[in-house]
């Protein structure tokens, strides 16, 4: 099976879903001709002006645009060239797109797709590298993705033009240049193992899950051969606790990695989760390693994002 990298799944994943949903259409800022993110090119030239639209720099105006056109069948994608701007639009999707179908008891559905980089990205500091996942955690019918993987890339693009609510993905910009292999749909909401292992479960999703990757390797070589398993959870709401929960069963040793600050995101969902085993399950209490309570500096980004040896680091006190 041929490889591709991350971008290039997302980019697959919207061609092959706007091809088979024909009243779909992508708005965003320089997405047609010139293709800021570089995932939309070459769309305008196969879709046309109609469905490939450059929009004024209004998030709010692009949400409400879709959340009209759900009523009417269609599903619009709004490309957000930072997560942070999400913000400026955060009524809209809180209040009109994620309340739509349960407001009207179901008889109206809001598919949409809401996507957005996230993670540093070329020293911009603190500015429009936020990872705003718990921003919209508590917001009931949106759902939300967080990709680790190509596959999951794809196919939680994909998924989106299924569902009756909005959904959000978040793109972490360190995996864009990642490759993998795109195979059958096996369900985008649950959770995936990518590394097996028997003394100890890492959970992440995004960035999390190749610095748990990274260091499985790196314990495997100093003597801990096989001892890791890898589980990326790709789909944040809904939560797969039931995988999570069966893989904990297993290693009774558990290390949650992200790159949020550890007060919000999935990291505390996942402990939560584990809240549901008996007390004696496991052998270690959970650990949850997040990046530091800061916005992104300037020049200093690897003393606050959780780095592959300090995920090491972690694993080894836990699997003493």
């Amino acid at each position: 099976m041929q490889k591709i990298n991350f971008k290039a799944a997302l980019a697959k994943g919207l061609a092959d879903a706007m091809q088979e949903h024909p009243k779909s259409f992508m708005m965003g800022q320089d997405i047609a001709k010139f293709s800021i993110l570089g995932i939309s090119a070459g769309m305008h030239e196969r879709f046309g002006t109609e469905r490939i639209r450059n929009s004024p720099i209004s998030e709010s105006a692009m949400v409400g645009v879709a959340v009209g056109a759900a009523m009417k069948g269609y599903v619009g994608i709004v490309e957000m060239a930072y997560a942070d701007i999400s913000a400026v639009a955060f009524s809209s999707i809180v209040h009109s797109a994620a309340k739509l179908h349960y407001a009207t008891n179901g008889q109206l559905s809001c598919p949409m797709l809401i996507r957005s980089p996230i993670g540093r990205w070329s020293r911009h500091g603190p500015m429009g590298t936020d990872i705003t996942l718990s921003w919209y955690c508590n917001v009931p019918d949106l759902a939300l993705a967080m990709p680790s993987t190509p596959h999951e890339a794809y196919w939680q693009t994909r998924a989106a033009f299924k569902r009756p609510v909005p959904t959000m993905i978040l793109e972490e910009r360190d995996l864009f240049g990642v490759e993998g292999e795109i195979g059958p749909d096996d369900g985008v909401e649950r959770a995936r193992e990518l590394r097996a292992g028997r003394d100890l479960t890492i959970i992440g999703a995004g960035r999390a899950v190749k610095l748990a990757l990274e260091a499985a390797d790196l314990l495997d070589a100093e003597g801990h051969k096989g001892a890791v398993q890898v589980l990326s959870l790709g789909h944040i709401k809904p939560l797969d606790s039931a995988t999570v929960l069966a893989a904990v069963r297993k290693t009774r040793r558990v290390l949650i990695v992200q790159d949020e600050p550890g007060f919000g995101g999935y990291g505390p969902m996942v402990q939560s989760a584990l809240d549901e085993l008996p007390p004696d399950a496991l052998v270690r209490s959970p650990k949850l390693f997040a990046r530091a309570d800061t916005f992104l500096p300037h020049r200093l980004e690897e003393d606050v994002l959780p780095t592959t040896a300090q995920v090491v680091a972690e694993a080894k006190k836990l699997l003493q």
